[in-house]
């Protein structure tokens, strides 16, 4: 019995940890966006702004999904494994915000918080805020499981994984038919659509390219690399064949139709569009990594 009570007590005080960094991460949103250190205090309302309150809330659901990699392990000591678990936590949820705060700067450098959430409230944004908080989410909990426990290995792959998204981020500029910056000004929420299409299986892609066995570290970083310069190639193949099969139509049957361009910056379009990229993501990785092959050519 007692022993029963004492692992619930464990279970409670590992509770309250993640409660207090979900705490703390209330306080460190107004070190990456000052602007709101006066509501922070204040009472959430979310009907006010619910661009804000997807904003905020995101990051939420990305530290929830970080903490789901984490481990306790009491076949090595109770004092250990708590300090082991409150080490890891407290690492991994900095390395997200900071994760964040990187690739929010390379894709809205050209928009503010306080002018796209505060004043403008706007949505777009904010469903693309959400989409970087469940991607680097994801792609920092796939690198706390390939680190198996080393800070050395969980910094060289944090950092290795930032530059292959923030190259994954760029590349969508030039596979899309939609303006990013001009349809984000207009609050159009099909380019939200879109992207988070084309980032969710960007995400995919990259985290099944880290996901293999590593013996060695820069042998397993050079085979990332080929894995991703793979799935470059594979990517669009697929996304071709996906456009021939199902085929749209934009605009009147006149070929100076003016409605051309509404229909490429409709809600359905996006949808398209963030589809076309999800479905051809996904089947990439299919073909990258779950293809194997034995010995094709006998040894004589």
């Amino acid at each position: 019995m007692a022993e029963i009570f004492d692992r619930l007590l464990i279970r409670i005080l590992l509770t309250g940890f993640v409660c207090l960094m979900i705490y703390l991460y209330r306080y460190a949103h107004v070190l990456f966006y000052p602007t709101v250190k006066r509501q922070i205090l204040k009472k959430i309302h979310p009907a006010e702004n619910p661009a804000d309150t997807l904003h905020m809330f995101s990051r939420l659901v990305g530290i929830a999904l970080i903490f789901s990699s984490m481990t306790f392990n009491e076949s090595s000591g109770v004092i250990l494994s708590v300090f082991h678990f409150v080490l890891w936590g407290t690492i991994a949820v900095i390395l997200y915000l900071v994760s964040l705060y990187i690739i929010e700067s390379v894709v809205l450098y050209n928009f503010d918080y306080a002018d796209e959430i505060l004043k403008r409230k706007n949505m777009s944004y904010a469903v693309v805020s959400l989409c970087h908080s469940l991607v680097m989410a994801y792609l920092t909990r796939t690198i706390l499981i390939e680190a198996e426990n080393s800070l050395v290995i969980l910094l060289v792959l944090w950092l290795y994984m930032l530059v292959i998204a923030g190259f994954s981020v760029k590349y969508y500029h030039f596979i899309t038919k939609l303006s990013f910056n001009r349809m984000m000004i207009q609050k159009n929420l099909a380019i939200s659509f879109s992207y988070i299409g084309y980032s969710l299986g960007a995400a995919f892609i990259i985290s099944s390219c880290f996901d293999q066995e590593h013996y060695d570290i820069t042998i397993y970083c050079i085979q990332v690399l080929l894995k991703t310069v793979l799935a470059l190639i594979i990517f669009p193949l697929f996304k071709r064949g996906i456009q021939k099969i199902f085929p749209i139509k934009l605009g009147g049957d006149d070929r100076m139709s003016t409605h051309f361009e509404s229909d490429q910056q409709s809600l359905g379009y996006g949808f398209y569009e963030g589809c076309l990229f999800l479905t051809a993501a996904i089947l990439t990785t299919m073909i990258v990594n779950k293809i194997q092959f034995g010995t094709i050519y006998p040894f004589f």
